[in-house]
């Protein structure tokens, strides 16, 4: 972790308004700072229920942006490297 990705995990967003903040704010490092790179995306067995991989450019460190219908089923969560 590094302050060009993010200092540290996110394991509920409660709230939609929540999500959205955190996802501008994932998009602005992805395609203004450049410092994330968005990784393969991995489908569970639950109807369009996955997740996708992050990594930091900075630091290497890999996140995982889980995605769900559910908001608060969404986590943002760092990877062993």
């Amino acid at each position: 972790m590094c302050d060009k990705c993010f200092t540290e995990e996110i394991k509920s967003f409660p709230h939609h308004e929540e999500f959205e903040k955190f996802d501008c704010e994932l998009t602005k490092k992805i395609a203004n700072d450049k410092s994330i790179k968005m990784g393969k995306f991995i489908n569970t067995a639950w109807k369009d229920t996955g997740y996708q991989i992050y990594e930091c450019i900075a630091c290497g460190q890999l996140w995982k942006l889980s995605t769900s219908d559910y908001v608060g089923g969404r986590q943002f969560l760092r990877l062993k490297k």
